[in-house]
């Protein structure tokens, strides 16, 4: 497996740290909703492996490779090893190793042919500390063939998965701003029960049928204009057309909001794009210009049917039980984006 030695390269750029425009946070439902039954969904994944377990989960990679996505390194072309948080290590120039895969068959036109089709939300956040490997594990062990997973960079350019512009919501006791954190000092925190995760690292951790749903925090939810935070967008891209062997498209889902202008970015390079609305958007936005039209999955069946008029595929967020489930897919929902994989899943 090839390694991209320019990921990490650089300072994180002069992020805009306003929180206004992003998208609010979903606290999990009472848990004590929960079903037992699995909700109506599709078939399979292709090519995930699981086993039992909290992580223990190795597919084969070309070369015969065995990638752990356990808390172990895995050996990469040249002999070098790479795990997240604490136990990665910088190779030389403290750059980090950043896998490769070779571009294959259109995963995003498979996920989205799915009735219904799902993805999983901040990576199983409302089950799992968010964006960690706990929840990377739990939810392709469940099914999903789609991860929902926001990236901001930090100082020494790494993209780091992680919602809020600073570590205060999920590191109870340090409040350290993103853009100005270098991944040195970010991968010795602990989220709950885990460390953060870069996107090099969910990339080597998931077999070559997973779509990821890519949400660059800066720009996605406003008409950025701040130099640094679209420096960090292209390097995204870039880094993206890397890593998927020069067709990010197929592996990519570029998500966006209303408000967001990164989505005509995207689409100028091929991506679909997939926009996270709320009630009160849905009256005056053009709702072609994006490709697939996320929505609450409790609003009133009249958004429903606006959205359903611009024959696009729609997805339910944030669904964490099967009464959501039932209740989404009664007002027209082709996709749930579901956030507690023991719960709601394929």
């Amino acid at each position: 497996m090839a390694t991209d030695p320019t990921i990490e390269a650089g300072a994180g750029g002069g992020e805009t740290r306003a929180t206004t425009g992003s998208s609010p946070s979903v606290a999990p439902e009472q848990r004590a909703q929960a079903s037992a039954a699995t909700p109506p969904g599709v078939a399979s994944p292709v090519g995930a492996l699981a086993t039992g377990g909290s992580g223990a989960r190795a597919r084969p990679l070309s070369g015969g490779e065995v990638e752990s996505s356990g808390t172990g390194a895995r050996p990469l072309s040249g002999g070098e090893a790479e795990s997240s948080g604490a136990g990665a290590r910088p190779l030389s120039g403290g750059e980090a190793s950043a896998p490769v895969q070779a571009a294959g068959a259109d995963m995003v036109a498979r996920l989205l042919a799915g009735r219904p089709f799902y993805i999983s939300h901040r990576m199983g956040g409302s089950e799992y500390p968010e964006f960690t490997r706990r929840g990377l594990d739990a939810s392709l062990r469940a099914g999903f063939t789609a991860l929902e997973v926001s990236v901001r960079r930090c100082a020494s350019g790494a993209f780091v998965a992680i919602h809020d512009w600073t570590t205060a919501r999920t590191v109870r006791g340090n409040n350290y701003q993103i853009w100005k954190t270098p991944w040195s000092t970010l991968r010795t925190l602990r989220q709950g029960a885990g460390p953060f995760m870069r996107l090099t690292d969910i990339v080597a951790s998931i077999p070559d049928t997973v779509v990821l749903a890519i949400d660059h925090k800066t720009t996605s939810s406003q008409d950025q204009k701040n130099k640094g935070d679209l420096a960090s967008e292209k390097a995204l891209f870039d880094y993206l057309h890397r890593a998927f062997g020069g067709h990010p498209e197929r592996r990519v889902l570029w998500k966006t909001f209303a408000k967001g202008t990164s989505a005509a970015r995207a689409k100028a390079r091929g991506y679909r794009t997939m926009a996270m609305l709320y009630p009160a958007e849905v009256a005056g936005a053009r709702l072609t210009q994006w490709d697939v039209l996320g929505m609450e999955w409790n609003a009133e069946a009249q958004v429903w049917k606006t959205l359903a008029a611009a024959k696009r595929p729609t997805i339910a967020h944030i669904v964490t039980n099967a009464g959501q489930v039932r209740r989404a897919l009664a007002r027209g929902a082709t996709g749930l984006m579901a956030s507690y994989p023991s719960r709601v899943h394929p």
